[in-house]
Formats: structure tokens, sequence, C-alpha cells
């Protein structure tokens, strides 16, 4: 969720911290099978901000780049890449600096510089014992042996101003801590999550409006084990995997790798085929906090100035639902590995480009494009291949392995003798297709729109007995009501669905039924 406070509420929060945590709240390493390390603070290392990472973007450098020079020198044995070309487990980098994970401990140097490599200052108990890393922006998340993450914010500013906490989890950070989704102590798979910390000017919507962003946004996004789920936690949110990014394919494509940079989403599956994806909660249209969103059509209203008359002002238009979905990626011509990365590269959402590892004319390097690129281009680096080799194909492959559809249908009676069903209903997409059949038995095709709401308590994964709220809208235009020949379906949307050919909705779904208001509709799983 972007952070909203602004900076004048910062002692309070901090307050608010320590009379809910505690200072110096933790265990001992010996618990931290079940807990997070101890000597990570909750507040942070600081101990002079809120628990509050991604909020303030990003705070000044007391001396720049001089602070390095402070840093202890790595030691002489270690051996570092010429370059960092790649975010992923081992490594990442932002504009400002580059970072490498060595024998459990994190080292830096300013970016694309031949500065020498330094350690970065970590709780002692934490520092050696680092098995995964990720870094975006002004975040940096470390993960331990047993799953638990660790994260360092103000990455965008000098050393003397990194700041290490282990809080992570809704409200506002102060869930005491949160692993690494499927690891539970277990080894933690590599390619397969990543931090994403957007820090973008502006986005565009799914209908082509430019919205305005002033603050950054976090979230850890996961690949299920099976890989057809993507989980997303985001600090500010509960502390549990109820979160998804519905996937391509509606939701049915495997990926054996995953990364994520400013909320657009990379995935691929065995066969090199590709797909990205603009999402958080933001743009998924559940936080109404910050954000004014429409299921309607806008027509040409202007973009906002600014984030706030954006979310006043309905002179301007609103972010556009449903958000945006997964863009097939053009296969690349060549050797690659499930090695990905993907990083900002201008102001906007938009701005981001992708890379993969692989082999061009018997040289090692990475292929890159921009996001809305058509094709690709090949850097050399004769750097070591290091990822799991992908069979990649010239033809898409995305259907050849699928997991099977959603088993769960859901049928109901609707006023004046119309029944709607939905097939294959999976609650993380967040289009749905469904049939709306009239009186007379003619089946028209429409659309249901979701969007998954915002919560405050944790919830189990997936649909179970508890019912899941979703906000949403019935999109019957493409079963053309205006058309002559269909006057009963023009009948019905005037007279039940007050003239609007896209009807907004809210859904309580369980797996047993699913409940539309305000039209009091129950749908029974049948």
């Amino acid at each position: 969720m972007t952070g909203r406070c602004a900076r004048g509420t910062s002692a309070l929060i901090a307050a608010v911290c320590v009379a809910v945590i505690g200072p110096g709240t933790g265990v001992a390493a010996a618990d931290s099978d079940s807990r997070p390390l101890g000597c990570v603070p909750a507040i942070g290392t600081l101990q002079i901000l809120p628990p509050l990472p991604g909020l303030f973007l990003p705070l000044p450098s007391i001396r720049g780049v001089s602070e390095f020079d402070d840093l202890p020198a790595a030691p002489a044995h270690l051996s570092f890449p010429p370059s960092v070309d790649f975010r992923d487990n081992t490594q990442g980098f932002n504009s400002f600096v580059d970072v490498v994970l060595r024998d459990g401990s994190l080292y830096t140097r300013p970016r694309e510089s031949n500065s020498p490599w330094r350690r970065i200052p970590t709780p002692g108990c934490l520092d050696g014992g680092i098995v995964a890393v990720s870094v975006n922006n002004n975040m940096l998340v470390a993960a331990d042996a047993n799953g638990w993450i660790y994260s360092m914010d103000n990455l965008l500013s000098g050393p003397l101003l990194w700041n290490w906490t282990y809080s992570y989890g809704g409200p506002i950070w102060l869930w005491p801590g949160e692993r690494i989704p499927g690891t539970g102590g277990g080894p933690i798979a590599s390619s397969r999550w990543a931090i994403s910390h957007r820090m973008s000017a502006s986005f565009t919507d799914a209908e082509g409006y430019t919205h305005p962003t002033t603050a950054g946004l976090v979230q850890l996004v996961a690949l299920s084990q099976d890989g057809a789920r993507i989980t997303y936690q985001d600090p500010w949110l509960p502390a549990d995997l109820s979160y998804e990014i519905g996937g391509p394919e509606d939701g049915r494509f495997i990926s054996e790798a995953l990364t994520t940079s400013g909320s657009v989403t990379f995935v691929m599956n065995r066969y090199g085929d590709m797909y990205t994806r603009k999402y958080d909660l933001d743009l998924a249209g559940a936080n109404h906090i910050p954000g004014r969103y429409t299921w309607q059509p806008q027509g040409r209203k202007p973009s906002a100035p600014n984030q706030l008359l954006e979310r006043v002002d309905p002179q301007y238009a609103a972010i556009s639902l449903p958000a945006q979905d997964w863009l097939r990626q053009p296969k690349i011509p060549g050797e690659i590995t499930a090695r990905l990365s993907i990083h900002d590269s201008g102001p906007a959402m938009e701005n981001r480009e992708l890379r993969v590892e692989g082999r061009d004319n018997g040289r090692t390097g990475y292929w890159h494009k921009d996001l809305v690129a058509p094709a690709w281009d090949f850097t050399p680096t004769d750097q070591e291949l290091r990822g799991i080799p992908i069979a990649n194909s010239p033809r898409d492959r995305s259907a050849d392995t699928l997991v099977a559809p959603s088993d769960l249908a859901f049928q109901g009676a609707l006023p004046d003798g119309w029944t709607l069903r939905l097939d294959h209903f999976d609650w993380a997409q967040t289009k749905h297709p469904a049939t709306l059949t009239s009186p007379t038995g003619r089946a028209y095709d429409i659309g249901l729109y979701t969007a998954d709401e915002l919560r405050l308590l944790p919830r189990g994964s997936g649909l179970d007995d508890n019912p899941r709220g979703l906000e949403g809208a019935l999109d019957l235009r493409p079963a053309d009501p205006g058309h002559p020949d269909n006057a009963e379906l023009r009948r019905f949307i005037d007279t039940r669905l007050n003239g609007s050919d896209i009807y907004e909705v809210t859904v309580q779904a369980t797996r047993a039924q699913l409940v539309l208001n305000p039209l009091g509709v129950v749908l029974p799983r049948g």
C-alpha cells in the first residue's frame, strides 16, 4: 500500500510503534526458526525513524558517496563481478549503489564505479547469515536461512542513513516479521521472489489515462511452489498470503522464474514464454485511501496535475478499472536461462528495462529490451552463465504447461427470470467470462470484473468458508445491448440494472456461493 502520511506525523507514528512493539523487541538467534533474529530491531537500527520504510522518498545523504569510504573493506579473498547487470537473489542495484551477496554478508560500492567493494553495516546476528537478497530503488530485503525477511531502507541515501528493521506487515509495518512464501524454514528458491519498490512519478492505466504518483509502494512478490499462483505481501497489509496477482492465461500459466521492479512483474515459463504486468494494491483498485477509481468510461477527461487533485476533483480522470492485463513479450531469438531482471529506466512506471541472461553467437551476456519494445537486443558480458538453462522455443508454447482450470462454477437466478453463470471462476483474476441467459433461453456472453478489497485482518489464502470481499462490475457491453435484436437485454438493463451497461457490484465469495449486491443475488456453486 502506498504510504500517505505527512512528515509531521513521524514522531507520533514512532511513539505508537514503541508503544505497540517496544524498543529492542526480538528473540535470541536460537529461536530464529519461529521468530526473526533478535539483534535486528523493530523500529530500526537508526532508532530515529518510524518503521515505515519506503514512505519518505528518499532521505538526502549526509555526505554522499564519501560515506562509502568509512565502510569496512571487503576481504581480499572474495571475488566480485566487474559489473552488476542483474537484480536477482545474489546481487542488485539501484541508481546509486551496487550490492552483492558473498558468504552470508552484503557488499556494496557506488553504482557503476571502480571503487573498492565494502561491507554493508548489518546487525551482528544477521551478518554472515544472509542467504538471499533483493534490491529495488530505496529498499533492500535480506533473507536468513529460515526465510525471515529483514528490510534495509534509505538505499538511495548514503550509508550513514541505511536503516534495518525486521518489521513487515499490517498495520503499517508493525507486524513482528514475515517469511518469504513457501520457506517455513526450508531452502529459499532463487529466481522466484523479489522486492518491489514503486517510486515512479506517474503511470498509465488500462484506458490510457496518465496518473501522477507522489509516494512509494513496497511489495514482496513470489511464486507458489507449482508456479501457477503469484502472491504479494504489502507491509501495510495483514501478514498473510491472501493477496495475489492473477497470473497469465487465466491464471493457468506455470512460471519457472519471476522478478519485479516498481510494481511491474516479469515471469517466464520453461519454454521461454514471457509476460509482464503492472499491478499492485493501488493499481488493482482496492486502496480508496489515496486512489479514486471508476469502472465507467470517462470520455475525454484530462489527467490531474497532482495526486491530491486527482483524488478529490472529479473533473480529472480517475484510475480506470479493471487493472491492465498481462502483456505477452516477444520471444528471444537465442539461448537463455531462467535468470531474469527488470529495473527502472525512467520516471514513469512504463520506463522499465527487461533483461534475460543468455548467449548469442557464442558469447555470454544478456538479452534486453524496453517494456513495450517489439524486439530484443543483446549485450555481451563474457561472464559465466549462472541461471538454469531454458529450452527456449521460437514459437509460443504458453499453452503447453498450463495447470487445470478452476473447478469452481456458480449459477443462480436474477430478477425477471434471468440467470447468470460463471464457469472456471478464479477469484484472483480481474476478468471473469460470464453467461447471462434470458427467460426465452437466449444466452448472452458478458463479463464480471473484480478487485480484491482492502482488508485489515488476516484471512486464509484462496476461497474458503470465510467470505472474501470483492469489488467489481458486470460489463454487458460484449452482448451489444444496443442492437435491435437484443431488445430483451436492453429492457432488463433498463429495469433492473439502472440502465447501466456497466453495473457496479460487490461480491462476497466462498467456495459454496457468490453473493452479488446490490442485486441481492445468490449464485450457488453448481
